[in-house]
């Protein structure tokens, strides 16, 4: 019924529908890819805000950094995605005046981290305590 330049032209347009149909699935991928790393985001500066208030300490720029994203396989054999986060915090609390502080703790920065495999927060690392909280 059909001759050969029919069917040419068909098996052409079927190669381009599934070019047109990889690069869906690479751009839907993409698209998953930023709004879960968005949610991961923001679990962790969510958790950071809590453990800095939780002992007294001053989130500093209200931020955390990703500095490192991997796989691993789970307990189920499936993929998952860790992520890596860093933060920066100050041993003062965010209502301790001026007049209180040394010269030496002027602007003075210290960083912990925190790692979350999915969406779940499986360590994190914040070394110091505000003095006044310590235990002797």
């Amino acid at each position: 019924m059909y001759d050969e330049m029919t069917l040419e032209a068909l098996e052409r347009t079927n190669v381009i529908k599934m070019e047109d149909l990889l690069f869906i699935i690479l751009i839907l991928a993409a698209i998953w890819y930023w709004w879960d790393t968005q949610q991961s985001n923001e679990i962790a500066l969510s958790v950071c805000q809590q453990k800095c208030a939780k002992v007294g300490l001053q989130l500093l720029d209200a931020t955390v950094m990703r500095q490192k994203t991997w796989l691993r396989r789970g307990a189920g054999g499936g993929l998952q995605i860790c992520r890596l986060y860093s933060f920066e915090y100050n041993l003062l609390s965010a209502d301790q005046q001026l007049v209180e502080l040394q010269p030496s703790e002027y602007g003075r920065r210290e960083s912990g981290y925190i790692v979350l495999i999915g969406k779940q927060v499986v360590e994190a690392n914040l070394p110091h305590e505000h003095p006044s909280k310590q235990v002797n």
